[in-house]
């Protein structure tokens, strides 16, 4: 068990899994519980814990797991220390804990998220320390995330607003900047680095392209569709422009080359939901300027499924197998939960175009998900607990 504060990776992701697994566990309870009529009865309304916990439950603790191991060698600094690391991890992890207690002590939900919004906050000061100690030339990516993070810490505050504070009102721009301020902006940005590079040391021919004007379209993009939600404009013209880059990055990053390698396509395979979300939502931003609501929660699912969710097992998979000394190679388990995942993503949109069956279909993506997020983590936790592979640090 020592083994798990060896990394910052290795804390966060551990966590991280366990707090995705613990939750998908009770999403699906709840889904199987309504297909037969029944439900939870949580005394908190059971979307705004439904949308905390998996917007803000488990994604920033592998946000941080990754920014804080990767991020210094972006900045050519030397990694934050464990006694400062530690503390913001488990903190956050604290908070994860008790909005899931909050299923039978609802008092611990504000608590929850009040103790999210302290460690995000000490979190992103300790990476915005990270930069101001760096001389690298290039801190791009570093700044975008910084901003993201920083949106997030507003994001966690408004939620403090709605389960603290009652405030009901507050929960939809909660949400919003969560989605579009905070966890987007940081996907892409991290993607706009990474998958390139990865790309280029396997597609024979391939030459990475990232240029610095496409790393500012993916986080002002999102901002202007956040920032038109939240002034109730219509965000069709950004919801355009958006999604023809988006599908225009993804050919231009080679989608299909990349199916040669399992571990890379899965982070292309990811991508591709970002331009199928996008154009979900220009269909239903047409649908609302003539007055015909169309798809309901379909674009938002193909967008945190289908992008957030198969996205972080791809990105972390390569991450675990690269910083344990392990074959940089993504196992038939890995890779069927992997598509599992996409197929949930699948069932989740067409739940909103097939209402017939909607109940069947969110009980199906439910426990999709849960399995798929279980098998992963019966692969990737150990790891976490173990000295690496090639008995290097780290």
């Amino acid at each position: 068990m020592n083994r798990l504060w060896d990394a910052p990776h290795r804390a966060a992701f551990f966590f991280g899994g366990l707090g995705a697994v613990l939750a998908l566990a009770w999403w699906a309870a709840e889904m199987v519980m309504r297909l037969h009529g029944g439900s939870t009865h949580s005394a908190i309304p059971v979307m705004w814990l439904h949308a905390d916990l998996m917007l803000f439950g488990f994604f920033p603790l592998f946000m941080l797991g990754f920014i804080y191991t990767a991020g210094p060698k972006w900045l050519n600094v030397e990694p934050p220390p464990l006694n400062a690391w530690a503390p913001a991890i488990l903190a956050y992890t604290t908070g994860t804990a008790l909005q899931l207690a909050a299923l039978r002590w609802p008092m611990a939900w504000s608590l929850g998220d009040a103790m999210h919004w302290i460690a995000w906050v000490g979190a992103t000061i300790l990476w915005i320390g990270r930069m101001r100690a760096s001389r690298a030339p290039d801190k791009k990516h570093a700044t975008a995330v910084a901003f993201a993070f920083g949106l997030g810490a507003i994001a966690l505050a408004t939620m403090v607003g709605v389960s603290w504070f009652g405030i009901a009102a507050a929960f939809q721009p909660a949400v919003t900047l969560g989605v579009w301020g905070f966890l987007l902006p940081v996907f892409l940005a991290v993607t706009h680095r990474m998958l390139p590079f990865f790309s280029a040391n396997v597609i024979a021919g391939y030459t990475a392209w990232r240029p610095g004007w496409l790393l500012g379209a993916f986080v002002v993009l999102p901002w202007a569709h956040g920032g038109f939600v939240l002034m109730q404009f219509n965000p069709v013209a950004v919801d355009v422009l958006f999604a023809g880059l988006l599908l225009y990055t993804g050919w231009r990053w080679r989608l299909f080359a990349s199916f040669k390698n399992r571990l890379l396509a899965m982070l292309h395979a990811s991508f591709a939901w970002a331009g199928i979300a996008m154009l979900l939502f220009v269909a239903q931003d047409i649908a609302d300027a003539l007055g015909q609501p169309l798809f309901a929660f379909a674009p938002l699912h193909a967008l945190t499924i289908g992008f957030f969710a198969t996205m972080l097992l791809g990105f972390v998979t390569r991450v675990t197998m690269g910083h344990s000394g392990r074959p940089l190679v993504a196992g038939a388990v890995t890779w069927t939960a992997y598509w599992l995942l996409h197929g949930v993503a699948l069932a989740r949109v067409a739940s909103e175009i097939w209402p017939q069956a909607q109940f069947a279909l969110h009980a199906a993506a439910g426990i999709g998900a849960l399995l798929a997020f279980v098998v992963w983590a019966g692969q990737a936790l150990p790891i976490y607990l173990k000295a690496r592979a090639d008995g290097q640090p780290g």
